[in-house]
């Protein structure tokens, strides 16, 4: 059986949805433009674009004469080219018109649908005016780059030429933004926080200025560059904007920063913290001793003091502690872990913590999670840290609830851990890992790096979401 014909590929293409049909003209090699039978443009492709300098909304329901200046009806000039063709499917030579008045000819081939009643125009000469010397061909090069962004606009403002990572940045296809002028593409969005900006057309230069773009909930973080274009005389023709999305880069520094951060605490801790506990102890131990003695003698008052004194000396303990988990790698024996076990021991200390603040907790895994490798007391501790957080921030009333699902890969156990609170801001939720950084009047801002550095240690990962109401924390670990 043969294979599939133009023809039959036109028309099956027709028989889907119109993002299929787009689609599928985009991929084609030509200029091309679908129209029906009253004459109507209801498609076109990039090429066609392109060469005509017609933005797509500009040529979008109007008459196919824009392009074929042809006096009569679409269907006159089909019927006539076949008269002159004697073929169905007709290559012919037609005239054809730009958005800037330029004319030309062009080797044309139409196909009909008869179901549709439509028509798909290709224009093949076209293609001559596309076969761009080697500096252009670099700039098409560049305009298919998904790495690099580029965009250059033509000295009205109208973009003429457009890469995928930009479209992908604006949230549009290619065809929609092309020979569009800035000000319909960024409409709503004031000047300043342009990503193209007709400043650039005043001969504004930008040299690898960092620049923030957000779009559909994400951040994106680019370095650019922008210059002007101009002709033999020094007259503006348009101008360019390069950039490079360094999201990634950037996240990967501030975690380099961070864990600096830790290790210089950690060189700190190992140096400072024997040498604190060394006078706590027998401080603590004096203490004792005289909260014995006001005791045998009935001094209740003094007594209280002393209990005041040694609470605040466990408080200066529990902080050398913290300082300790963050210092170089223990001698940490890691074993199997059973989780369910963990939990088991866990689960009555969180929901006595619970019951003291009016809030109820949820535990959806009970009996279902799997084993990971680890130190079980310290597994413990983060996910006890984690839970009294949660609870602290909902005040006295809310939901706990405490859930697990595998990851993607199916590499990672994801214990998720969610409250019902106010959420995390923005400009906080980067610096609650952040050494000595805490939100509470009482707190000493080393839990979540303690935890972090328990779990990254074991190969895991802690991640955090907090969209304006509640906040969830996934604590990722490698399972058995």
């Amino acid at each position: 059986m043969g294979g599939t014909t133009v023809e039959e590929t036109f028309s099956l293409q027709l028989s889907g949805s119109p993002k299929r049909l787009q689609q599928f003209m985009q991929q084609l090699p030509n200029a091309v433009f679908l129209v029906d039978r009253t004459g109507t443009i209801l498609e076109v492709n990039e090429i066609l674009l392109r060469v005509t300098g017609y933005a797509r909304e500009e040529i979008l329901g109007q008459p196919f004469h824009l392009i074929l200046p042809y006096k009569g009806t679409m269907e006159q000039f089909y019927r006539n080219i076949l008269e002159k063709e004697r073929q169905k499917v007709v290559p012919a030579e037609v005239e054809w018109r730009s958005k800037q008045g330029k004319s030309g000819k062009s080797t044309a081939m139409i196909l009909y649908q008869a179901e549709e009643a439509q028509y798909m125009i290709h224009l093949f000469q076209l293609n001559r005016d596309m076969r761009y010397p080697l500096p252009l061909r670099l700039i098409q090069k560049l305009s298919n780059d998904t790495s690099l962004g580029m965009v250059i606009v033509d000295g009205e403002g109208h973009i003429v030429e457009i890469s995928q990572l930009a479209c992908k940045l604006l949230g549009a296809e290619r065809a929609q933004v092309l020979n569009k002028h800035i000000d319909q593409v960024f409409a709503g969005v004031p000047e300043e926080h342009r990503l193209i900006q007709r400043d650039l057309l005043k001969g504004v230069k930008l040299q690898s200025k960092p620049m923030y773009w957000s779009y559909n909930n994400q951040r994106f973080e680019l370095l650019v560059d922008a210059g002007t274009l101009q002709d033999e005389s020094g007259e503006t023709l348009g101008a360019f904007v390069l950039f490079k999305d360094i999201t990634n880069l950037r996240s990967i520094e501030q975690k380099i920063e961070r864990n600096e951060r830790l290790a210089m605490i950690g060189q700190i801790a190992a140096g400072t913290a024997h040498e604190i506990r060394n006078p706590l102890t027998s401080i603590k131990g004096f203490l004792q001793m005289f909260s014995q003695l006001f005791t045998d003698m009935g001094m209740d008052r003094e007594k209280s003091y002393t209990e005041i004194m040694l609470t605040e000396i466990n408080r200066i303990n529990s902080l050398v502690n913290e300082f300790l988990l963050l210092s170089k790698p223990r001698d940490v024996q890691y074993s199997l872990v059973d989780l369910n076990l963990a939990f088991e021991e866990l689960m009555p200390i969180v929901e006595s913590q619970a019951i003291l603040h009016g809030i109820e907790v949820r535990f959806d895994s009970r009996g279902q999670l799997p084993n990971v490798v680890g130190d079980s007391e310290l597994l413990k501790q983060v996910f006890l840290n984690i839970c009294k957080n949660g609870i602290e921030a909902m005040g006295n009333e809310g939901i706990l609830q405490i859930t697990h699902h595998i990851t993607d890969d199916g590499e990672r156990l994801s214990i998720d851990i969610h409250d019902t609170g106010p959420g995390i801001p923005p400009y906080v939720i980067d610096k609650i890992f952040d050494p000595f950084y805490t939100t509470k009047e009482e707190g000493t801002g080393l839990g979540l790096s303690v935890c972090q550095k328990i779990i990254h240690d074991i190969g895991g990962q802690i991640r955090v979401s907090s969209k304006g109401f509640g906040t969830t924390f996934h604590i990722l670990l490698p399972f058995v």
